[in-house]
């Protein structure tokens, strides 16, 4: 028996389900593990702020109509994630982000990460580039085999 799906997606992984794109198939194979009860997708809780975030900048520039975000918000909040709360996080957040000079909201998704013990997935370029030279467990989600 192989081993169930672990980790953590931030949002410029997950918003590839709803915006299309050349690795939208890739997420949904990704996502598709949440129907296996073990599998263990961890996101903080700003996550969902965040993905709305997108969604209306997409609408702002006339790619999307508010219908369409308001469905794909359903959606999202009916993935079976396992959301842990920015209140658990920050401390970590803040020390990773000073050490780094990466945003406190990108230090709660590697905070996340070490506290669970997965591998943060990200096509944040930047997060990547600036973590190169960390132990912290974060892999390009171009690079990521989806098993």
């Amino acid at each position: 028996m192989s081993n169930p799906l672990r980790c953590v997606v931030d949002t410029s992984v997950c918003i590839k389900y709803f915006i299309a794109d050349p690795l939208t198939a890739k997420v949904n194979q990704l996502l598709g593990h949440l129907a296996n009860p073990q599998t263990e997708i961890y996101v903080p809780d700003l996550f969902y702020i965040e993905c709305t975030n997108v969604l209306l900048k997409y609408v702002c520039a006339r790619m999307y109509t508010a219908a369409e975000v308001q469905t794909d918000l359903a959606t999202l909040k009916s993935f079976p994630l396992r959301v842990v709360s920015t209140a658990d996080l920050m401390a970590d957040a803040v020390s990773i982000a000073l050490t780094y000079k990466i945003s406190a909201y990108d230090g709660s998704y590697v905070a996340l990460s070490q506290q669970v013990s997965a591998t943060l997935l990200t096509l944040d370029g930047k997060l990547v580039r600036a973590l190169a030279a960390s132990s912290y467990n974060l892999c390009p989600f171009n690079d990521f085999q989806v098993p």
